[in-house]
């Protein structure tokens, strides 16, 4: 049997996993009725809170649905989602990042709109340039939630992959993501960014993360001046 232990990931995720398994593979049938929270919650010596947490994400990803005061039961038909992350770009280059901010703040209208929180809810917002050497190369920033992953705010984020952090360090899976991307030409306030000139070529990035179906989970965007690549793998592949 699956077993929750203390460790990087939090015990909510693990039970999350387990359970979704569980689903996805049909050892927990559609309209089966999934065990109750103290049942969980005794089996795996968790708190209810926890357990809680979990159950509400996988209703989230619509793998199950819950009928007030009689139980949980896997939904009779759901897409077999399963977590991914992204691989590092950066890998084999001797690549650093200038931190230009990174701190908590209240969302802004169109951050809220965006990830669907309420308005003036806590966020953290995150904008680096990305240096090969001493050349600008791109430039990043995100917003996510602050209970989404609060360590972030605290985290050196001079050499390490802010995504590959938030996989490690955040209570929710990445499920799906959306991506808008564009080439052009560089206006004064982008260029700025870049440490370029206006009129240079870059890559424009926009980019959603999902942690279910509708939940949005981080907005990125990024101006690249060489390229830019995608790497996404599995979230047990090495």
């Amino acid at each position: 049997m699956a077993r929750v232990v203390t460790g990087m990931l939090p015990k909510y995720r693990q039970l999350l996993d387990i359970l979704r398994g569980e689903i996805i593979s049909g050892r927990l049938p559609p309209d089966g009725r999934l065990p109750t929270e103290g049942q969980l919650s005794k089996q795996y010596g968790l708190s209810r809170g926890t357990v809680r947490k979990a159950i509400e994400q996988l209703e989230a990803e619509r793998l199950i649905r819950t009928e007030q005061g009689i139980g949980s039961f896997v939904a009779s038909t759901h897409a077999s989602t399963i977590p991914f992350h992204f691989g590092d770009p950066d890998r084999g280059e001797q690549v650093t990042y200038e931190v230009l901010e990174q701190k908590v703040l209240p969302a802004p209208l169109d951050v809220a709109e965006r990830l669907m929180l309420p308005l003036g809810e806590p966020v953290i917002h995150v904008a680096r340039r990305r240096l090969a050497g001493k050349q600008v190369t791109g430039y990043t920033e995100r917003y996510l939630a602050e209970a989404l992953c609060p360590a972030l705010v605290d985290a050196d984020l001079s050499t390490q992959s802010v995504h590959h952090l938030l996989v490690a360090a955040s209570m929710l899976p990445l499920l799906r993501a959306e991506y808008q991307i564009e080439a052009h030409v560089l206006a004064a306030e982008e260029a700025e960014l870049l440490c370029a000139e206006p009129g240079t070529r870059a890559i424009v990035v926009t980019r959603m993360t999902f942690t279910a179906p509708n939940r949005p989970a981080v907005w990125y965007h990024g101006v690249f001046r060489n390229g830019y690549s995608v790497d996404v793998r599995l979230d047990d592949a090495d």
